[in-house]
């Protein structure tokens, strides 16, 4: 062990993540001084969140340890969460805006690698069966993925079905990250299906779930420009829906003000998509500038 790396916090090495997410977001903004930045950077984020999905709730790929939370399992989805929705993003986004080619999307993608490795070196991160090399080619598929979205996304002609798309990996960015943190840091709901032996992976994997789903009826609503009663059904019926989980001993609460506080989030997501929308959808498209 290096001298002096076991008395580290095992927290500073995700706040150095973050800080540097914080770096590269502000040279994307500097160079790009597009709003268009702001749904691309999401829209990012919600394709890791598809992936996660799969591979880190379900298939139990890796476990972070940033020691955060007591609950081991909500400490490695935080740990998550700085992975999916600021390191990784912020380097797609630095990429695509100044078009760097393959071989600074290899060089970047051995970057991940390196830290990676420094992380399980550090004893706060851990693999079960992921491998490091499927980070390397993650990631720089990620990235040519990511420079093609975003010559597609400053186009003029985005075809509905693509803007539908878009406004879907948007919400699920949102809304996973903002569920997390209203279940993790105020206990207010809690999901139990008896999917997985542990009940804070039960809770996290299907809150995720839930959000993916209902991302697709956010994505209608907005994209089709539904009129306000539209949208009032849409949450009303959200809310029926989590009446009907307690019911069936699915969703547990702690009072009626945590569906109501849970209902006036989606009331929020609903206004930031909206607004998000009009960002992709602006006369000016990719020459909207600030």
């Amino acid at each position: 062990m290096l001298l002096g790396v076991d008395t580290i916090p095992a927290f500073v090495p995700y706040l150095l993540l973050i800080v540097t997410s914080l770096i590269l977001i502000a040279i994307s903004w500097y160079k790009s001084k597009q709003l268009m930045l702001i749904p691309y950077y999401i829209c990012i984020s919600g394709i890791i969140y598809i992936f996660e999905l799969f591979v880190y709730v379900i298939f139990d790929s890796y476990k972070y340890m940033p020691g955060v939370f007591k609950n081991a399992y909500y400490d490695s989805t935080l740990g998550a969460v700085v992975s999916n929705g600021f390191i990784i993003p912020s380097a797609c986004a630095f990429i695509a805006v100044l078009g760097l080619g393959i071989w600074w999307i290899l060089l970047i993608g051995t970057g991940f690698m390196g830290v990676e490795q420094l992380f399980i070196y550090l004893g706060i991160y851990e693999h079960h069966w992921w491998r490091t090399i499927f980070t390397g080619i993650g990631v720089s598929v990620l990235f040519l993925m990511g420079k093609w979205i975003w010559r597609k996304i400053n186009a003029s002609d985005k075809s509905y079905f693509f803007r539908l798309l878009l406004l879907y990996l948007i919400n699920v960015s949102l809304q996973g990250s903002i569920m997390f943190f209203y279940i993790v840091l105020f206990h207010q709901i809690e999901y139990r299906i008896g999917w997985f032996d542990n009940p804070s992976r039960d809770n996290i994997a299907l809150a995720a779930l839930f959000s993916h789903i209902d991302s697709i009826l956010f994505a209608l609503v907005i994209s089709l420009q539904a009129k306000w009663y539209w949208k009032a059904i849409l949450i009303a019926g959200l809310g029926c829906f989590f009446l009907l989980l307690i019911r069936l001993e699915i969703l547990f609460v702690t009072g009626i003000w945590s569906i109501i506080t849970l209902i006036l989030l989606l009331v929020v997501l609903l206004l930031l998509l909206s607004g998000l929308y009009n960002i992709l959808t602006a006369k000016s498209g990719a020459h909207r500038h600030i």
